[in-house]
């Protein structure tokens, strides 16, 4: 099993969304198995679910446990009140969500629950703030910093789950000059640019992280990790015994 790589996440992260104890996990969308890599580590046994097949092949060399499909979630391939908890790690907003949460609510067992998990970032220190407007001059769109995170409202909406809890937790990524100006420069809406409106941005976020840093240290890129978290209620899967608005068909 390898463990080279930086955790997704603060450790809190995972240690909150799924506690109690040794459990039975689904990973939904595992991608790399970053995020599963952490649940194991907190003693879960972790099945991984994804729908690319390549990544798939991939995860037992690195996790070192072959219990993972390549799958759709809006059809998960495991008998009902299979997993103690779901996990979505960034990757909520991908499915179908009237398809994947009935799913996810039928494998959870009962008193089980989803957690998910996505990095929004945390625009209240004032060198991200000059950043956002530098960027958002060429890309309005640039640094919402909520990407997926709204998908979340379709949990809170679903009649197959309790109400959501909610914890954040602040993430410091240190970045280099080099580092910040690539991560700009690799951007679509930057990369279209007119050569010289692209130069003179690129300059500009180097002349910023050269006014911000306190040489040698990094900057430090403030991220906030949200985590959320409901029970599923099986109460609303059952069909209810007063069958007098259902077709009834004599065969």
């Amino acid at each position: 099993m390898s463990g080279g790589r930086r955790p997704p996440y603060p450790e809190a992260a995972a240690a909150w969304l799924v506690n109690g104890g040794r459990q039975r996990v689904l990973d939904l969308g595992s991608g790399d198995g970053g995020f599963a890599l952490m649940l194991q580590r907190e003693r879960h046994e972790v099945f991984c679910l994804d729908r690319n097949p390549e990544r798939v092949a991939a995860l037992p060399e690195y996790l070192g446990t072959r219990l993972h499909v390549a799958g759709q979630v809006e059809s998960l391939p495991y008998l009902s009140c299979h997993f103690d908890a779901v996990t979505a790690a960034a990757t909520l907003h991908r499915f179908a969500p009237g398809l994947a949460l009935t799913e996810i609510a039928r494998v959870l067992k009962p008193g089980g629950h989803l957690g998910v998990i996505y990095t929004t970032r945390d625009d209240t220190v004032p060198w991200v703030k000059r950043l956002t407007g530098l960027l958002q001059q060429v890309d309005p769109s640039a640094m919402r910093g909520d990407f997926g995170s709204d998908s979340v409202a379709s949990v809170a909406d679903s009649p197959y789950f309790g109400p959501l809890q909610r914890k954040n937790i602040r993430n410091w990524v240190p970045i280099t000059r080099t580092g910040l100006v690539k991560t700009v420069e690799r951007r679509p809406s930057v990369a279209a640019l007119d050569p010289e409106v692209r130069e003179q941005l690129l300059h500009d976020v180097g002349r910023l992280y050269d006014t911000s840093a306190r040489v040698p240290d990094p900057l430090l890129l403030p991220f906030q990790t949200s985590c959320w978290r409901a029970q599923v209620d099986h109460s609303k899967m059952a069909i209810d015994d007063d069958l007098n608005d259902v077709l009834q068909i004599t065969l």
